[in-house]
C-alpha cells in the first residue's frame, strides 16, 4: 500500500464538500429540447432531452461552459452482467457506461453491494436506472444555475492511506504549460484533427499507465487492454498516480490517426479502495 503521495495539494472543506456533495441544489432548464450527454462536449454522446421548466439535481458546477447534473430517471445507463448477481454488485468498483460497449463514456460508478434497479438486458449487459453517483451534462447556456465553482488550490503537501479519496487541482498557470507542452510535442509527433473540436472539457476514469515519453493511458480498471483515453501531464505528477484508480479532469484534445482523446489534467481525483488493496 502506498502510504505517502507527493505532489498532492489540500482543498479546504467547505470547496470540497460543496464540488461533491450530491443534492446540493438544483438548475431550472430554460432551453427547448435541451440535449443531456454523457461528457460535456457537444459530441458526446446524447442520453435524453430536458424541457423548459425542468428542475434537475446539480451534481458538478465546477465548468465554465457545462453543468453537471443527475440523470432523469428516464435515462437508460449500462453496466457489464458479469460484475453483477442478483442486482447486487460484485466488485469494489464498477463502471457506470453511456451505452452497452467499453467504447462508450462512464459516467458515474457503483460499489460493491450496491444495488442496481436492472430494466434490462443485452448481450453481455446490463441496462440500469441512474444511481445517485452518476452525471450527465447540460450546456450552461439553457439552465439558470449558480456561476461556476472556482475550487482554488492550497499549496500544502498532505500523508494520505490508499484507500483515501484524494483531489489534487492543477494551478492554472500549470496547466497552461502542460497545453504549451502538448502542443509543442503535437507538432513534432501528432497532428491536429481539425474537424474535431479541440480543448474541451472531460472528466474520465481509469488505471493511470505509462505509454512512452510523450504519453500516459487510463485503461478500464476491469479490462487492462481497454484503453479509456491518453493523458499529457507533467511527469512527476503522472509518476505519482502510475498503477492507482483514478479520475481526471482537464481539457481535451484530438489527433490525426488517434481514435481515443488525449486529456490535460486539471484536476485528478485518487479513487479509494474499500479493500485497501
Amino acid at each position: 500500500m502506498k502510504k505517502i503521495l507527493f505532489a498532492l495539494f489540500a482543498l479546504t472543506l467547505a470547496a470540497y464538500a460543496q464540488e461533491t456533495a450530491p443534492g446540493t441544489g438544483k438548475v431550472k432548464v430554460t432551453g427547448v429540447r435541451v440535449s443531456l450527454r454523457a461528457a460535456p462536449e457537444v459530441t458526446a454522446v446524447l442520453l435524453d432531452r430536458a424541457m423548459t421548466g425542468d428542475e434537475l439535481v446539480l451534481k458538478d458546477n465546477s465548468l465554465t461552459d457545462w453543468v453537471g447534473v443527475l440523470p432523469p430517471e428516464t435515462v437508460d445507463l449500462w453496466v457489464k452482467s458479469e460484475f453483477v448477481s442478483s442486482n447486487s454488485v460484485l466488485p469494489e468498483l464498477l463502471n457506470i457506461r453511456s451505452g452497452p460497449s467499453l467504447s462508450h463514456s462512464t459516467v458515474g460508478t457503483a460499489h460493491k453491494g450496491d444495488v442496481l434497479t436492472v430494466r434490462g438486458e443485452m448481450a453481455q449487459w446490463l441496462r440500469v436506472a441512474p444511481t445517485s453517483n452518476t452525471v450527465v451534462w447540460i450546456s450552461r447556456k439553457y439552465v439558470d444555475a449558480p456561476a461556476p465553482v472556482i475550487i482554488e488550490p492550497v499549496a500544502a503537501p498532505v500523508a494520505v492511506q490508499a484507500t483515501q479519496t484524494v483531489v489534487q487541482v492543477v494551478a492554472d498557470p500549470t496547466v497552461q504549460q502542460i497545453i504549451g507542452a502538448y502542443s509543442e510535442t503535437m507538432q513534432k509527433k501528432l497532428t491536429k484533427d481539425t474537424a474535431k473540436p479541440q480543448g474541451a472539457e472531460g472528466t474520465y476514469y481509469g488505471i493511470l499507465k505509462p505509454v512512452d515519453a510523450m504519453l500516459y493511458k487510463l485503461v478500464d480498471d476491469h479490462f487492462a487492454d481497454i484503453i479509456v483515453c491518453y493523458v499529457r501531464g507533467n511527469k512527476p505528477q503522472m509518476q505519482t498516480f502510475t498503477g492507482m484508480k483514478i479520475e481526471i479532469t482537464g481539457k481535451i484534445y484530438w489527433a490525426e490517426g488517434k481514435d481515443l482523446p488525449v486529456i490535460v489534467p486539471a484536476r485528478i481525483k485518487l479513487i479509494p479502495s474499500k479493500s485497501g488493496k
